[in-house]
């Protein structure tokens, strides 16, 4: 794994590059997260339900996107975004983010993220996928 940081003036949201994350990396992807969310201004439960999406979106990445993916986080005042880039063939046409039928094993990664994300955008080719997601937190 290989880490790059891009900090922005202080002013500005820090971001940070985990390139080559395989699945021994997640568990240290999902602490960053969660550090970022927190550290947004994102409140505890707020913060694990976006690292739970992050983790769908990640686990997704490594098993359907060619082994391994890049993370990056951006986190700023009462804002956090997670990319995740894999480079594999693309999110097959059939596969969506609707609820399975409960005899159906997994396909629910995608549901779950949609509903613990404030925003989500799948951007996916032949090339790979590049899926962004958003939370903020609630102003008190």
């Amino acid at each position: 794994m290989d880490v790059t940081s891009a900090d922005q003036p202080d002013s500005g949201p820090a971001a940070a590059t985990v390139r080559g994350v395989t699945a021994p990396g997640v568990a240290a992807v999902r602490h960053r997260v969660t550090g970022a969310a927190l550290d947004a201004g994102l409140d505890l439960d707020r913060a694990e339900q976006f690292t739970i999406a992050v983790n769908e979106v990640v686990i997704n990445a490594i098993q359907h996107g060619g082994g391994s993916a890049d993370v990056t986080v951006t986190a700023g005042l009462g804002t956090v975004m997670v990319t995740v880039r894999d480079h594999g063939l693309g999110i097959p046409a059939d596969v969506s983010p609707r609820l399975p039928s409960p005899q159906t094993l997994g396909g629910r990664g995608l549901w779950l993220v949609q509903r613990l994300c404030t925003d989500v955008t799948i951007d996916t080719s032949g090339t790979g996928t590049i899926v962004t997601l958003s939370a903020f937190a609630t102003p008190a």
